[in-house]
C-alpha cells in the first residue's frame, strides 16, 4: 500500500491511490531528495569498481569510473534486486528476435503487433501480462511454478482525505501505521503457524475460480504448496489477462531455443518475436560483493560463499566500517522495502 512506501520522519499526504505506480513512487523518493538537500551530495555516472579496507590507515580506498576516494564509513546501498538473473538457455544464441529482462525494459521496442514469449511468474510476471497482452498478436506465457494471486484493493484516494493528511499530518502517520501493523500480523502465520493461512488459501482458491472459468486453465494456474511458502501477489488483471484467447499459459519452463522456436520442458513449442524474462535476480551472488575486499583480503562474495551470514541485515565480520542496506534475512513480502530500508 502507498502509505508504506513513504519514510516516517518523511509522510506523503498525496498518495492518488491506495496502491499508486512506479511514477508516484518515484516522485515521492525524488521529492525527500530535494526536501532534505540531497542533490549537491550525489555523484552520479560513477560507478564503483572496487572498494578495499586499507589495514594501515584504517580506511576504504574506493576506485570508481570517475577516480579514486577513501572513505572512514561505506555503506552499500546497491540492493539485492538490481543485477537481472537471465537464465542460461540452450540456443539462446540463435534467437534471430527481441530478448530483454523485465528490470532492463527495451522501451525502443514496439511490442505491437508481436508474438512474445512471458519467461517467469512472478511479482514482474504479475505486472507486465496485463499491461501488454491487449496490444500483442499473441503472448505465450512460460509458468514453472504458479503463484498463489490475491485481489488488490486498489482505489483512488479522496480528495477529503488527502486534505485531512495535509491539514493534521499525524492522521496520516496513523494511517501508515495501522497498515504496518495489519501486515505485522501475518508474520507470525508464516513463520510459526502457517495452519493459519487456510482461511487465506480458500480466498486465492475463490479468487481465481471466479476469474478463471475454463477448468483446464483453472488446473494450471493452481498451486500445489501451501500459501505463503512463496510471495503471495496481488492482482485484479493477471488472472483475466490470462483468459483472453491471444494468450497461451505453458506449465512448464522455457527448455531450449531454435531459431524463432520457444520449446517448453514439456516440448510445447511457440514462434515468438521476442522473449521477455521475468526471471529474478543476483540475490545469494551479488555482484557487489566481488568488488569489496575486507581486512584478510578476501572479497565479500569469498566470505558468503558458504552462504551470507551478517549482524542484523547490515554488517559482515572482516569488512570494518562496512554496511548495506537490504542485507541477508531483511528481505519481506508483507511490507514494503522502504519501511524496511529505514529500519
Amino acid at each position: 500500500p502507498s502509505h508504506l512506501y513513504s519514510f516516517s520522519f518523511a509522510p506523503n499526504p498525496e498518495w492518488p491511490r491506495t496502491f499508486s505506480g512506479q511514477e508516484h513512487i518515484r516522485a515521492y523518493l525524488e521529492h525527500v531528495a530535494d526536501v532534505f538537500g540531497l542533490r549537491p551530495h550525489l555523484r552520479f555516472d560513477s560507478e564503483v569498481k572496487m572498494m578495499t579496507w586499507d589495514t594501515e590507515r584504517l580506511h576504504w580506498r574506493i576506485e570508481t569510473s570517475a577516480g579514486f576516494l577513501t572513505a572512514d564509513v561505506v555503506v552499500s546501498a546497491t540492493g539485492p534486486l538490481s543485477d537481472p538473473k537471465i537464465p542460461s538457455v540452450p540456443g539462446i544464441e540463435t534467437f534471430t528476435g527481441k530478448v530483454f529482462h523485465s528490470a532492463r525494459w527495451d522501451h525502443d521496442y514496439d511490442l505491437r503487433g508481436k508474438r512474445v514469449a512471458m519467461i517467469g511468474t512472478g511479482a514482474s510476471a504479475i505486472q507486465i501480462v496485463p499491461a501488454i497482452q491487449p496490444d500483442v498478436a499473441r503472448l505465450t506465457l512460460f509458468q514453472r511454478t504458479p503463484p498463489w494471486v490475491m485481489p488488490r484493493v486498489d482505489r483512488a484516494i479522496t480528495g477529503a482525505e488527502r486534505w485531512l493528511h495535509r491539514q493534521l499530518p499525524f492522521t496520516a502517520q496513523a494511517r501508515r501505521g495501522l497498515l504496518w501493523g495489519i501486515r505485522e500480523l501475518q508474520v507470525q502465520a508464516f513463520t510459526k503457524r502457517p495452519n493459519e493461512l487456510g482461511l487465506v488459501e480458500r480466498l486465492a482458491k475463490r479468487n481465481l475460480g471466479r476469474a478463471v472459468k475454463d477448468p483446464e486453465l483453472r488446473r494450471k494456474l493452481t498451486p500445489d504448496y501451501r500459501i505463503g511458502c512463496k510471495r503471495i501477489l496481488l492482482s485484479n488483471t493477471y488472472y483475466p489477462a490470462l483468459t483472453r484467447p491471444n494468450v497461451d499459459v505453458v506449465a512448464s519452463g522455457l527448455e531450449r531455443i531454435e531459431g524463432s522456436t520457444v520449446i517448453a520442458a514439456d516440448g510445447t513449442r511457440a514462434e515468438v518475436d521476442a522473449i521477455v524474462f521475468g526471471t529474478g535476480f543476483h540475490v545469494t551472488d551479488m555482484p557487489i560483493a566481488e568488488r569489496v575486499v575486507g581486512a584478510d583480503g578476501r572479497t565479500l562474495a569469498q566470505a558468503w560463499e558458504t552462504g551470507m551470514k551478517s549482524l542484523r541485515g547490515a554488517t559482515a565480520a572482516g569488512f570494518p566500517n562496512w554496511m548495506t542496506i537490504i542485507g541477508p534475512n531483511t528481505g519481506l513480502g508483507n511490507s514494503s522495502m522502504i519501511l524496511m530500508i529505514e529500519s
